[in-house]
């Protein structure tokens, strides 16, 4: 026999036998259900789920390509978007030239962008990079990942987090940020300041 001819008809006696258990055998779903064993979430004060990356920035201190040292907590009372990135990553490249634009447009209302570079080379290679492409904001060097670890873990580059003026995180962006898309987000917060 045809093992197909075989397959087909046992997957739907499963079907059919899993439809046909009693209702028993499953507890009853209540819209006031105690769920709280199961999962613990946190919410605002609206009840609205909050996600898991949300909460206090963790504070570091890195050093920049202008050789400074760069400490988030410096940053409080701004609106801080912190970007991890790498010269070897395509999209990281891409979006540097909105940053550029988006840090000289809204720089002046309030707005910081510290570029976290994770390249294992360090100045070596990062320095003729920026001057490349004219980054005008500050780039901090984070080459063991160490704070890339302090956020989670940045698995995928790039990755933005957008820290509000209490020093919170409000965002997390993985992949490309939308400029255009946050921009008037980033002018509500900055109008709060």
């Amino acid at each position: 026999m045809n093992a197909t001819r075989l397959i087909v008809p046992l997957c739907w006696l499963c079907v059919f036998l899993a439809a046909c258990q009693s209702a028993d055998e499953y507890p009853e779903a209540t819209p006031d259900a105690d769920v709280s064993d199961a999962m613990t979430v946190e919410t605002d004060s609206a009840g609205i789920i909050k996600p898991s990356y949300v909460g206090p920035a963790p504070d570091f201190t890195l050093a920049t390509l202008a050789g400074d040292s760069l400490r988030l907590s410096d940053l409080r009372g701004q609106v801080v978007l912190v970007n991890f990135w790498a010269t070897w990553c395509r999209p990281c490249v891409e979006e540097i030239p909105e940053f550029v634009a988006l840090y000289e447009e809204l720089h002046p209302e309030g707005l910081a962008i510290v570029g976290i570079a994770i390249d294992e080379e360090g100045p070596e290679l990062v320095a003729p990079f920026a001057d490349q492409f004219n980054i005008n904001y500050p780039v901090a060097l984070d080459p063991g990942g160490i704070v890339a670890d302090e956020y989670g873990g940045v698995f995928a580059l790039p990755t933005t987090y957008v820290i509000d003026s209490d020093g919170q995180i409000i965002d997390r962006v993985i992949g490309l940020y939308p400029v255009a898309e946050k921009r008037p987000v980033l002018r509500d917060r900055l109008a709060e300041l």
